[in-house]
């Protein structure tokens, strides 16, 4: 029996459904997987949980082969588009997984990475974002609260990338300029130096911890990689003596800080050091009593 042609009046209710299924679609959640089982299942576990449904959710996975796939099978009603094939890096991953995204904004929360809490979205949302980027706050494992800046400058994204796992892209501005996927580890920070500082588009911070990050991904394992792309892209945008500059004035030229730059080269020392400045600037606090230093 040869299928019914729909009606224009049928077609027209079927389109209306559709896009009113989407029109007020806020957030694309985008998941990039590869062999991360465990990773994923914490992600995945996390976007289920969150209390507010104004979002679709997107998996990209690189072709795994150790189960991942069958995760995503189990969760494929909360999942409304993921694939399974080989891609060519990170950076081809993320664009695919923006080619198909219907949302306003989109937000990168990788196999591993997971919401803060259940509320994220939510409390997102009630903030009415209408700027290009939004951020808020990441959580480096159990407790270390790591700050995206209140105002991005040239000066801040020279001495460090904001976090994409807190960070919601308006999606229009990611497809019009995916990220640059010759690039292995730098290319976000690269899509935020042209965005937000060369194009000037608007940028807002929220005082709300959006993600939790585990460590021990792609981007901490290709530190020194991300390192070098940085300085060779900087060499490439930037004149010499303005990159000079911002170097004598991000980092200075003393033998301390040339020292402390080494010393901060090396993740487990640079911890250790973050972790005990929290502790003399909590203990400082008890004198000066700032409310900043309460939150950290």
């Amino acid at each position: 029996m040869l299928p019914r042609t729909l009606s224009k009046r049928d077609q027209y209710i079927r389109t209306s459904i559709h896009y009113l299924s989407h029109a007020h679609m806020k957030i694309s959640i985008i998941t990039i997987n590869f062999n991360n089982t465990e990773g994923l299942q914490r992600t995945i576990l996390s976007v289920r949980n969150q209390t507010c449904s104004d979002y679709e959710y997107i998996v990209i996975d690189g072709g795994s082969n150790d189960g991942s796939v069958d995760i995503i099978k189990q969760n494929t009603d909360i999942i409304n588009f993921w694939v399974s094939e080989k891609d060519k890096g990170i950076y081809h991953a993320m664009n695919k997984g923006i080619q198909k995204a219907q949302g306003e904004y989109c937000i990168f929360m990788n196999a591993g990475d997971t919401f803060y809490n259940h509320q994220v979205i939510e409390q997102v949302t009630q903030h009415h974002m209408v700027e290009d980027v939004v951020c808020g706050d990441l959580c480096m494992g159990k407790d270390i609260i790591c700050p995206n800046p209140d105002q991005v400058t040239l000066r801040s994204l020279y001495k460090k990338t904001i976090f994409h796992q807190a960070s919601f892209i308006k999606t229009t501005l990611l497809k019009n300029k995916p990220y640059d996927e010759t690039l292995r580890s730098a290319s976000d920070w690269k899509w935020f130096l042209h965005t937000l500082i060369f194009e000037n588009k608007t940028y807002n911070h929220l005082p709300i911890i959006i993600a939790r990050f585990e460590g021990g991904g792609f981007s901490e394992k290709e530190s020194e990689v991300g390192q070098n792309e940085v300085i060779q892209e900087l060499q490439h945008m930037l004149p010499e003596r303005i990159r000079q500059d911002y170097e004598d004035y991000c980092f200075g030229t003393s033998p301390y800080r040339k020292m402390m730059n080494q010393v901060e080269s090396v993740p487990k020392l640079k911890k250790l050091i973050y972790q005990i400045d929290i502790k003399v600037l909590k203990l400082l606090n008890i004198i000066i009593k700032a409310n900043w230093i309460k939150e950290l």
